[in-house]
C-alpha cells in the first residue's frame, strides 16, 4: 500500500468523510517543486492575492481595476466588493502599478530541485521581456509575447527561481500571474474533473500481464478542448504522452495529503461542447516489439542480468525500471523464446516468483511476491546461546548467571553446563556497563532472501528488559527507516509499525539495567498489512467465488542438449542492399554456418551475431544490386521435458504450469509450491466499497465476514471512481492460501 500518514488511515474510516482531490497532470512536472514552493515577499501583492492558488491549474476570477484593458464590460470581470473580508483571492497581483522593475521569487521546500521547463500564466498585461535567475546565479533572458509564457530550459540543481520583469505588455499596470508550473504541460484540478476512474489488475503468480487503466471527463464549458477552437488545449494531446494522476485528501487541519496515484499515456480522446474524454493506459501496453535475442547460456545467467537484456533491447533505460535484486541469486540456463518484449519480461518474473507490474510514477517493475527465507545472526553470543533459535516460538529455559538479577532463588532458574548450546534463546555476549550503556552494543540481524513489506514486530525478552534499542532496515544496503524504542517495553513486546519494504533488519540495543545482558526468546516480523476491509466499509455483503479446485500443479522442466546433426535453417536467394541480413529460426539452435552457394572467388558470408532463435549474416565480397544465394546450417538443440508436482488439494483436477526458462529441479519445486500456494484456496470476492487509492494490486489485505473477522485475500483488481469529490471504488480480491505455513517461514 501507498505509505500515508496516520491522521489520513484514520480520517478514511469515519463513517462520513472529508472532501477527496484529484489533479491530472499532462507533460513533465517536478512534483516536489510544485508542491513545496513558496512565494517570497508576499507583502508586495494585494488584498486579493492568493499564493497558494499559484501552483493549481484553474479558471481565475478577475477583478475590473483602474488599469488599461482591466475594465471590460464583457462580463468577465468582476467589481471589487468594498470590504476586503468579502475579495474572492486568487492568483496573485502586485499592489504597486510597474514602474521599470519588479522580482517575483519563489524558493522549493523540498530543497535542491531539477526544473525541466517552466509554464507560467501571467494573464492579459504579461510581460514581454524578463530574466530567471536561480540560486545558483544562472540567468536567463526571454523576450515573451503570449499570456501564458513557456520555455524547455532546465534548471539544473536549484532550490528557488526569481523572475525579473524588465518590460511589460502595458505600461502602469499590475503585475499578475494566475498559475506558475515547475515543469511542461497541462494541469486540471476538482474545478475542471466532472468524474474519472481508474481500474488496474494483476495476477499475484503473473500467469497473465498486468493492466492499467484511467478516464477522466472534463468540463468544457469553456470551449477549452473544442477541436476548432485554434487555442484548443486538446491540440497539445498526443498519443503516448505521459499523463500525471494524484489524488488528495483534505485532512481536518484543512491541509489536503496528496498521493501519487498513476503515471500512465494517454491513448485516445475526444471533445464534444460540454465534456471532454481523456483515456490513458500503462507502459506495457506500448512494448509489442518482439525480442529475438534468447541464448542458452552453459554457466547459466541471473534472471536479473537476462530481464536488463530485455530491457534494454525494448529502449527502455534503467531509470525507468525496477528489477528485484532477489533475482541476482536465481540463475537459469535455458533461452527466451521468440515473444514480445513485455511476455518476456512476464516469462522472468514468473520464473523469479516475482511479479511484472509498474509502480505509481510508471516504472516497470519485476519484483518478489512470496514470503522469503529468513536468516538470524549477531554480532556475539554467549557460548550457551544461539541467535538463530530467536526464530522458534518455543518455551526457553532461563539459566543463573552471572550479571544484574540473573540470579534469582526462585526454583526458576537451573544451572548452566560447562559447554554446549542450551535451549536459552539469544544471549548477548556483552554485558552492559553499571550506566547501562555498552562499548559495543548487541546486534540482532534478520537478512531476507527477497524484499518484503510487512505490518508491526513482535519480540519476547527474557526476565531482564532493555531500556532502549533502535531497529533500522534497509533495502539493498539503503536504509529506509528508523525506529527508536525508549518507553512501554515489556517482556512481550508488540510493535505497531508500518514498515516499508526490506530485505534486511537490524535491532540494536544500546541500553540495559546495569551489569546485563541482552536476553531475546523470540523474534516475529508481523503481517503483511494492518490494513482491514470493515462490513461498514462495504455497500453491499461480498459477493465469493469457489473457482475450479486443483489437485496437483505440475511444473514443466525444459531440458536442453545438443544435437549432432547439421541442419539447414536459411535458404534464400536476394539481391544484396549492402547490408547485414537477420533470419530468425523456428526451433532454438546453435552452431550456425552461413555459406553462399555458387559464390565467386573473393565472396564470403559471415555470423555477426546469434542467439538461440536467430542469426545476423553479413556478406563481403558481394557487390550491392548482385543476386546472391546463401544458406545458413546449424545444429538444433534436443528438447526434453520432465514434471515436477505439487499436491494442493485431495480433490480436483491437475494443472500444468509452463515456463521456458525451467530446467533446474530444485528451482521447479520453488516455483511449483509458490504457484500451489496461489491455487490452494480456489476462492474469489467481488467487494463494493467506499474506495481507498492507497490499495495496490498485489496487496495483501483483511476482509471481514460473518465467519472470519480478519481472512486474509490478496488484491488482483482494484477500481475506484471519482465523482465531485467523493470516492467509490471495487475490488477484486483472492483468498491466501495456506497462510499459516506461509507465515512459518519467517516468524
Amino acid at each position: 500500500m501507498y505509505q500515508t500518514s496516520q491522521e489520513y488511515k484514520d480520517l478514511m474510516k469515519r463513517p462520513v468523510r472529508n472532501q477527496s482531490f484529484m489533479k491530472v497532470q499532462l507533460g513533465l512536472i517536478n512534483q516536489d517543486a510544485q508542491q513545496s514552493a513558496e512565494l517570497q515577499d508576499q507583502e508586495k501583492y494585494n488584498g486579493f492575492s492568493d499564493p497558494t492558488s499559484l501552483y493549481s491549474q484553474h479558471t481565475v476570477k478577475r477583478y475590473a481595476t483602474y488599469e488599461k484593458n482591466m475594465f471590460r464590460a464583457d462580463g468577465g470581470m468582476y467589481f471589487l466588493p468594498r470590504s476586503e473580508n468579502d475579495y474572492s483571492k486568487d492568483g496573485i497581483t502586485s499592489k504597486n502599478l510597474f514602474a521599470g522593475t519588479f522580482s517575483v521569487k519563489f524558493v522549493f521546500g523540498c530543497g535542491k530541485s531539477d526544473i525541466k521547463g517552466l509554464t507560467i500564466r501571467f494573464g492579459e498585461n504579461y510581460p514581454t521581456k524578463f530574466t530567471i535567475m536561480t540560486d545558483s546565479g544562472e540567468v536567463n533572458q526571454y523576450n515573451n509575447a503570449n499570456a501564458t509564457f513557456e520555455t524547455d530550459s532546465v534548471f539544473e540543481n536549484t532550490e528557488s527561481i526569481e523572475l525579473s520583469i524588465i518590460e511589460m505588455r502595458f505600461p502602469n499596470n499590475r503585475v499578475r500571474i494566475d498559475y506558475i508550473q515547475f515543469g511542461l504541460g497541462l494541469e486540471y484540478d476538482n474545478e475542471w474533473i466532472k468524474e474519472a476512474s481508474s481500474t488496474t489488475s494483476l495476477s499475484a503468480i503473473n500467469d497473465d500481464l498486468p493492466q492499467s487503466e484511467f478516464s477522466i471527463t472534463l468540463n468544457n464549458d469553456n470551449q477549452i478542448f473544442n477541436v476548432d477552437n485554434p487555442a484548443s488545449e486538446i491540440n497539445f494531446l498526443e498519443s503516448g504522452q505521459k499523463i500525471n494522476v494524484l489524488m488528495g485528501y483534505k485532512l481536518d487541519s484543512g491541509s489536503v495529503e496528496w498521493m501519487q496515484m498513476h503515471s500512465l499515456y494517454v491513448h485516445e480522446w475526444s471533445a464534444d461542447d460540454e465534456q471532454a474524454t481523456i483515456k490513458a493506459v500503462d507502459v506495457l501496453q506500448f512494448m509489442s516489439d518482439e525480442y529475438h535475442k534468447g541464448e542458452y547460456y552453459t554457466d547459466g545467467i541471473s534472471l536479473y542480468d537476462l530481464a536488463e537484456q530485455v530491457f534494454a533491447d525494448a529502449g527502455i533505460t534503467p531509470d525507468e525500471y525496477d528489477i528485484d535484486t532477489y533475482l541476482k541469486k536465481v540463475k537459469v540456463h535455458n533461452p527466451l523464446p521468440n515473444v514480445t518484449h513485455k511476455e518476456a519480461l512476464q516469462i522472468i518474473a514468473n520464473a523469479g516468483r516475482c511479479v511484472l507490474d509498474y509502480d505509481r510514477y510508471g516504472r516497470i517493475r519485476i519484483h518478489s511476491l512470496f514470503i522469503p527465507e529468513c536468516e538470524t545472526s549477531s554480532n556475539g553470543t554467549t557460548y550457551y546461546s544461539d541467535v538463530s533459535s530467536v526464530d522458534v516460538q518455543n518455551e526457553k529455559d532461563v539459566f543463573a548467571t552471572y550479571e544484574k538479577n540473573g540470579w534469582k532463588a526462585d526454583g526458576k532458574s537451573l544451572f548452566l553446563k560447562r559447554v554446549g548450546v542450551l535451549n536459552s534463546g539469544y544471549v548477548s555476549a556483552a554485558i552492559s556497563k553499571d550506566d547501562g550503556t555498552f562499548t559495543q552494543n548487541p546486534v540482532i540481524t534478520r537478512t531476507l532472501e527477497a524484499k518484503y513489506k510487512s505490518y508491526g514486530l513482535f519480540i519476547e525478552f527474557g526476565n531482564i528488559l532493555p531500556k532502549k534499542f533502535i531497529i533500522r532496515t534497509y533495502a539493498d544496503n539503503v536504509l529506509n527507516d528508523t525506529l527508536v524504542i525508549s518507553s512501554g517495553i515489556v517482556q512481550e513486546f508488540e510493535i505497531q509499525y508500518d514498515f516499508k519494504e526490506y530485505d534486511k533488519m537490524e535491532i540494536e540495543f544500546t541500553e540495559m539495567p546495569s551489569n546485563s545482558r541482552v536476553h531475546v526468546n523470540y523474534i516475529s516480523i508481523g503481517s503483511e498489512t494492518a490494513y482491514k476491509i470493515e462490513y461498514d466499509d462495504l455497500y453491499s455483503t461480498p459477493i465469493g467465488t469457489q473457482l475450479d479446485k486443483v489437485k496437483n500443479i505440475k511444473v514443466a522442466r525444459y531440458l536442453y542438449s545438443k544435437g549432432n546433426t547439421l541442419d539447414e535453417l536459411v535458404s534464400e536467394t536476394f539481391t544484396y542492399d549492402g547490408n547485414s541480413s537477420i533470419y530468425y529460426v523456428s526451433e532454438p539452435s546453435y552452431g550456425y554456418v552461413a555459406s553462399i552457394q555458387n559464390g565467386k572467388s573473393g565472396q564470403s558470408a559471415s555470423i555477426v551475431s546469434s542467439g538461440a532463435y536467430y542469426v545476423e549474416i553479413a556478406l563481403s565480397g558481394v557487390s550491392v544490386g548482385a543476386e546472391v544465394s546463401i544458406s545458413v546450417r546449424g545444429y538444433k538443440y534436443n528438447i526434453s521435458t520432465a514434471y515436477t508436482v505439487q499436491s494442493v488439494n485431495n480433490r480436483g483436477n491437475d494443472k500444468e504450469w509452463n515456463n521456458p526458462l525451467i530446467s533446474d529441479l530444485e528451482h521447479s519445486r520453488e516455483l511449483a509450491e509458490w504457484v500451489g500456494d496461489y491455487y490452494s484456496s480456489g476462492i474469489e470476492y467481488e467487494l463494493d466499497y467506499r474506495g481507498e487509492p492507497a490499495i495496490d494490486c498485489g496487496d495483501t489485505i483483511r476482509q471481514e465476514n460473518k465467519y472470519d473477522s480478519s481472512l486474509q485475500a490478496v488484491v488482483e483488481e482494484s477500481q475506484i471512481s471519482y465523482d465531485a469529490g467523493a470516492l467509490s471504488g471495487g475490488l477484486r480480491t483472492r483468498r491466501k492460501g495456506n497462510v499459516e505455513r506461509a507465515k512459518n517461514r519467517l516468524v
